[in-house]
C-alpha cells in the first residue's frame, strides 16, 4: 500500500471512533465520465506540444534579442534556433518532464511554469554547449542561448494545457473510503484538480441522508463497475479489520492511497521508514532555521522599504481621500496577534465609520464566515472610499510599517484579532511559529471567500512548507488576485 501525505484541508483529527447504528447504504447509480487512460498518448502529446512552444520560443528570443542587442545577438539563423529547441527538448526529457508521474493522485507538473522554470538553467547550458561543438565559434553565446530558452517558462505550460485538454483529458477517477468531515474536505479539495474527478464513495455505519456507491465489502465490485483509477482511505465508520479485509481484496487491481493519522502535520518533506515492518512517518520540523529567518527578513526590509518610497504618492492620495470622505482618523490601528502570540498594533487606512466598532453588535447577526471571524460583503459602516480601497486592498498598504518595525512580514498567515487569535487550536497553532504577513496563501487562495477551515489549513500549510521561492511566488501572484477583486469585501 502506498502511503502519501497528501495535504488537506484543515480539521480535528478525529480521536477514537464510536460506530453509530448500522444504517441501510443507499446506493446510488451515477454517470461515470469518459477517462482516457494517462500513458503514451498523454506522452506524445506533451512532446508534440513541447517541440512546437521550443520552436516559437527559440524564434521569439532570437529575434527580441536581434532587436535589442544586435551586437550580443550574433548571426542567429535556422541552425542555431534548431539546435535550441533540440538542447532545450534534451533537458526537458532529463529533468523528467515526460515520465509518468509517480502518483496519478498528484497534480501533475506537466502545466505548471515552475516546473518549467527549473528546466531553464539546464536547457541554456545544453544549448551553449551544444553550440560549442557544432558550430562556429562565437555563434552560440550565453546571452543568445538565455534568450531562447527563457520565453519557454511561459509558452511551453500554456501549449501544453492547450494540447493536452484538447486531446487527451487525462482524468484520475477517484474512489474515496469513508464518509464524514475530512473526507468532504479531502473531495472538495480534489475537485480544485485538473485532472482528478470524485466518482463517490465507499463506506459502512454511515448517516441516513449519505450517499454511497457501497459499503466496504462492495469496493472491489465497485472499483471494477466504475473504472476507478485510486482509491484513497479516509477514516471510515467501520473496524481496521473489515477495511484491512477489503483492501488485501483489492490488492493489484487499483492502487490505494491512505491519509496519514496526524495529516496536518505533514507536508512535502514527510519521509517514511521501515522498522521491522512498520512504516513510520517523520513530522518535518515545524520552525524556520535562524537562517531562514534572517534570509526573509532580509526580503521582508529592503522590498517593504521600497514599496513605501514607490508607493508613498499613491498613500497620500488616498489618505486625503480618507479624510475628505468621512470624519475620524486617516488610519485604523488594532491589535493583532502576532509571532509567538505577542500582540501588536496594526496599521491600515480606514475604510468604515469612525464609530464602526461600537456599531460591531448590530450587524454581528450579518456575520458570512464560520469560526471566530467576522465578514460581510454588504457592511453598511464601510465608507465610500473604504469600499473601494478594500475591493482593491489599498487599504493594507500601511501595514508596510509593521513590516519594516519587524511586527509583520510580507508574506505570512493571515493576522488575526486578538480575541479571535486567542481562540484557533489545534494544528492551527503553527501560525504561531512566523510573523504575519500582509500577503499569503489566504490572499492568492481566495481571500474573503475563504471558510475559517481553509484559513487554517493555508497557515498551517504555509508554515510547515515555508521557502524562499514560495515566499516569491506568492509576492508575485498577489497583484493579479489584486487586480481581479476575487473575494474581496
Amino acid at each position: 500500500m502506498t502511503i502519501e501525505a497528501t495535504p488537506t484541508r484543515s480539521a480535528l483529527v478525529p480521536g477514537p471512533f464510536t460506530a453509530p447504528a448500522p444504517q441501510p447504504i443507499e446506493k446510488v447509480c451515477k454517470p461515470c465520465p469518459t477517462a482516457p487512460q494517462f500513458g503514451r498518448r498523454h506522452r506524445y502529446l506533451l512532446q508534440a506540444s513541447d517541440l512546437m512552444t521550443l520552436t516559437v520560443s527559440a524564434v521569439i528570443g532570437a529575434v527580441a534579442l536581434s532587436q535589442v542587442s544586435p551586437v550580443r545577438a550574433g548571426d542567429l539563423g535556422l541552425r542555431e534556433i534548431a539546435l535550441a529547441v533540440v538542447a532545450m527538448a534534451v533537458a526537458l526529457h532529463m529533468h523528467g518532464l515526460y515520465r509518468r508521474p509517480a502518483s496519478r493522485l498528484r497534480p501533475s507538473g506537466w502545466w505548471r511554469p515552475m516546473v518549467i522554470a527549473r528546466c531553464v538553467p539546464t536547457a541554456a547550458l545544453f544549448t551553449l554547449a551544444a553550440g560549442a561543438v557544432f558550430l562556429e565559434s562565437g555563434r552560440m553565446t550565453l546571452t543568445s542561448a538565455v534568450a531562447m530558452t527563457l520565453p519557454a517558462v511561459a509558452l511551453v505550460p500554456s501549449g501544453r494545457r492547450i494540447i493536452v485538454r484538447m486531446f487527451d483529458p487525462a482524468v484520475t477517477r477517484i474512489l474515496v473510503v469513508g464518509t464524514g468531515p475530512i473526507t468532504d474536505r479531502l473531495t472538495s479539495r480534489l475537485r480544485r484538480c485538473p485532472d482528478t474527478v470524485v466518482i463517490g464513495h465507499v463506506d459502512d455505519n454511515v448517516a441516513p441522508s449519505t450517499n454511497v456507491l457501497g459499503g466496504l465489502s462492495d469496493l472491489s465490485s465497485v472499483c471494477a463497475a466504475n473504472n476507478i483509477d485510486r482509491v484513497i482511505v479516509a477514516f471510515p465508520n467501520t473496524s481496521d479489520a473489515i477495511v484491512l479485509e477489503a483492501l488485501r481484496q483489492l490488492q493489484g487491481q487499483v492502487p490505494v492511497s491512505e491519509i496519514p493519522r496526524y495529516f496536518e502535520l505533514h507536508n512535502w518533506r514527510s519521509e517514511a521508514e521501515e522498522l521491522h515492518g512498520l512504516t513510520l512517518m517523520h513530522l518535518p520540523t515545524m520552525s524556520l532555521a535562524a537562517s531562514e529567518r534572517s534570509i526573509k527578513r532580509l526580503m521582508d526590509v529592503t522590498l517593504a522599504t521600497f514599496a513605501l518610497v514607490v508607493a508613498s504618492p499613491i498613500l497620500l492620495t488616498i489618505a486625503l481621500a480618507i479624510k475628505l470622505d468621512s470624519p475620524g482618523p486617516v488610519f485604523f490601528r488594532q491589535e493583532r496577534g502576532g509571532q509567538a502570540g505577542r500582540p501588536f498594533r496594526i496599521f491600515k487606512f480606514r475604510s468604515m465609520t469612525a464609530d464602526a466598532w461600537q456599531r460591531r453588535n448590530m450587524v454581528a447577526e450579518r456575520n458570512e464566515v464560520d469560526g471566530p471571524l467576522f465578514k460581510m460583503a454588504e457592511d453598511p459602516r464601510v465608507t465610500r472610499v473604504g469600499a473601494f480601497i478594500r475591493r482593491t486592498s489599498l487599504d493594507e498598504l500601511p501595514q508596510l510599517i509593521n513590516v519594516v518595525r519587524g511586527e509583520m512580514s510580507l508574506v505570512g498567515p493571515r493576522p488575526l484579532p486578538t480575541e479571535e487569535s486567542d481562540r484557533i487550536d489545534g494544528a492551527a497553532l503553527a501560525r504561531l511559529d512566523v510573523k504575519p504577513g500582509i500577503t499569503g496563501l489566504w490572499q492568492v487562495c481566495g481571500r474573503s471567500d475563504l471558510t475559517y477551515a481553509d484559513l487554517q489549513h493555508l497557515d498551517s500549510a504555509y508554515v510547515r512548507s515555508w521557502s524562499l521561492m514560495w515566499d516569491l511566488r506568492i509576492i508575485l501572484q498577489t497583484p493579479g488576485v489584486v487586480f481581479c477583486r476575487t473575494g474581496a469585501y
